[in-house]
């Protein structure tokens, strides 16, 4: 995915983000039920203000985020938004991905600030439709990048996840204590066929299998979609 349309994205969905849960910082996040939209304003403010340090100095080793100067929403945005845009998206430095360029970090602020842009809407109830490439993307992202680097019991079985508004396939198996993740039409333990969108926020726990078309071992599907953070 071209790195200035996710940039845009990350721009447009925060100010989204902010401004629905400037609404009612009072109101809880339903996928996140500790949280207000008051906290989760206070999440991505160091969620931005740490991806832009650690772009701006092309950290070795992570940088305590949490100790950084606070900033507000407003002023995070801009400034994680003005940084990945002046940086070389190749320029290489930590993470804690597979990807030790830029990109990853372009690409996480994009993805995260998507799915936080729908908890501040789903606490105002007033949700907005996530694009199917970003909603593909933030699915890939799950398996491939966010849960790698995290310690989790998966599932015995596998899971076929077939998009139906568009050509996105997953199938997800447990390798070895890691998972494996392939783009193929094959038949799973389970399967689950909906949008996109619908995959995305089922994946990352912002919407039930309810309505969903399963098959196979509904209980396995229900474990791996379980396994976000």
């Amino acid at each position: 995915m071209d790195t200035t349309y996710r940039i845009t994205r990350l721009s447009n969905d925060g100010q989204r983000l902010i401004e629905a849960a400037s609404r009612d910082l009072n109101a809880q996040v339903p996928a996140c039920p500790k949280w207000t939209n008051e906290e989760l304003l206070t999440h991505m403010s160091i969620v931005w203000t740490g991806i832009a340090a650690q772009v701006r100095q092309t950290a070795a080793a992570r940088i305590p985020w949490k100790q950084l100067p606070k900033q507000s929403p407003q002023e995070a945005l801009t400034q994680v938004v003005t940084t990945l845009s002046e940086t070389d998206p190749k320029t290489q430095l930590w993470t804690w991905g597979t990807d030790h360029t830029v990109r990853f970090f372009i690409r996480r602020a994009h993805l995260e600030t998507t799915i936080h842009r729908v908890d501040a809407e789903q606490a105002v109830e007033d949700q907005t439709p996530v694009p199917a490439a970003d909603s593909i993307d933030g699915v890939d992202e799950l398996f491939t990048e966010v849960l790698a680097a995290r310690e989790r019991i998966l599932p015995s079985g596998t899971l076929h996840l077939h998009q139906t508004d568009g050509a996105g396939e997953f199938m997800l198996a447990a390798v070895d204590g890691s998972i494996s993740v392939s783009h193929e039409h094959a038949k799973g333990d389970a399967a689950i066929r909906a949008t996109a969108e619908e995959l995305f926020l089922c994946a990352w726990g912002r919407r039930s299998l309810d309505g969903l078309q399963l098959f196979g071992d509904i209980d396995i599907a229900a474990q791996w979609m379980a396994l976000a953070p």
